[in-house]
């Protein structure tokens, strides 16, 4: 993320983090075929900029979105690390499981 932004004056201040994920996958019929939303939570952590880490994750960033350098390479952008502690997952049926790195799926869901 850009040193310049909103985003990043909060994360200095605030740690805790909320993300929303989908699986965006594509069915055979083109109309989609995502199942589950996940909210993931956790604890952000700015990355040092010239860490072997930052490198490791910039470069992995840059080979999955090669048209997108502009976000990911710069002396203002820095390297966000989410250390995940917990899950709730949404699937199709609305049926919301929920993960905890200390505890597991409830009810030993797999």
């Amino acid at each position: 993320t850009n040193r310049k932004t909103k985003k990043f004056d909060m994360l200095q201040r605030q740690k805790g983090v909320a993300l929303l994920v989908h699986d965006f996958a594509e069915s055979t019929d083109g109309t989609g075929g995502g199942m589950y939303s996940i909210t993931l939570n956790g604890n952000c952590r700015i990355l040092p900029f010239d860490s072997p880490s930052t490198e490791k994750y910039r470069q992995a960033h840059l080979e999955h979105n090669p048209e997108y350098p502009q976000f990911i390479v710069g002396e203002d952008i820095v390297v966000l690390c989410i250390d995940v502690t917990s899950a709730r997952i949404c699937d199709v049926q609305d049926q919301v499981f929920k993960w905890s790195a200390q505890e597991g799926l409830e009810n030993g869901f797999r």
